[in-house]
């Protein structure tokens, strides 16, 4: 079921008693490092209005097609952003967890969704119109460049997803997305590394381009080499990340 945001007509516009001092004013958290918890303390402490919005699993975040006039950030929990093929299939571009944006990579709105986004787990998303995100960056170019280092991670994503689909094969496909989902959702372990988000192989299949059957009896393959090993409800352990990483290189 689809979440309806509220509409902001109007902009959401910076507190008008705020002023250049504070406007201008660093906030204590690493640009660099983090650019996301950059920007929305950047907000915070200009007084701009941001709308935090939970979602349940499975819940419907926007969808292609939908105006594009917000951006959102991940504060909790994992959001699927997806393109839809062939009528009612999916292709997962990424899981993104917290600290990552999402929504059109781009300032101004006026456009539109190209892609879907459905929240993977229970999530926090912080959502802040792009009229009032332009007028706060012109006051602050550090929050400006903040949001260009988190645009370049979103590329980055982009791009990496694009990789995955290189190799014919679902084999390399499906090791080089587990591994990607390890760097980035993983917990290190003695026993290897846990996949922090529940994966069905549905998710799988619909991130490698593949079926369910397919991605099934891959990942039973990975298991008996040691590759896998299931643990507990829907999580994953990676015993053996580098013997993933031989099979993900072996047709690029």
């Amino acid at each position: 079921m689809r979440i309806a945001l509220p509409p902001y007509e109007g902009g959401l516009q910076p507190s008008q008693g705020m002023n250049a001092v504070t406007s201008l004013a660093a906030p204590c958290v690493p640009l660099w490092d983090a650019p996301v918890a950059f920007v929305l303390s950047s907000l915070k402490e200009a007084g701009a209005r941001k709308a935090e919005r939970c979602f349940e699993a499975k819940e419907t975040i926007y969808i292609r097609g939908d105006p594009d006039r917000r951006l959102y950030f991940v504060t909790e929990g994992v959001v699927k952003l997806y393109k839809s093929y062939r009528g009612h299939k999916e292709a997962i571009v990424t899981l993104l967890e917290e600290g990552n944006v999402f929504g059109e990579p781009t300032p101004q709105s006026g456009g539109v969704h190209r892609d879907s986004a459905q929240a993977a787990s229970a999530c926090q998303v912080a959502v802040v119109d792009k009229a009032a995100l332009e007028h706060h960056v012109q006051r602050d170019p550090k929050c400006a460049l903040a949001l260009i280092v988190a645009y370049a991670q979103w590329v980055q994503r982009n791009q990496r997803a694009m990789e995955r689909l290189v190799p014919r094969d679902i084999r390399p496909r499906l090791a080089a997305s587990l591994l990607e989902l390890a760097d980035r959702l993983g917990e290190p372990t003695e026993g290897g590394v846990v996949i922090g988000v529940h994966l069905i192989h549905q998710t799988l299949a619909d991130m490698v381009v593949s079926s369910r059957v397919g991605v099934s009896k891959e990942m039973a393959r990975f298991r008996r080499e040691g590759l896998v090993k299931p643990q507990g409800k829907g999580q994953i352990v990676l015993p053996n990340k580098s013997g993933l990483d031989e099979i993900a290189r072996s047709q690029k």
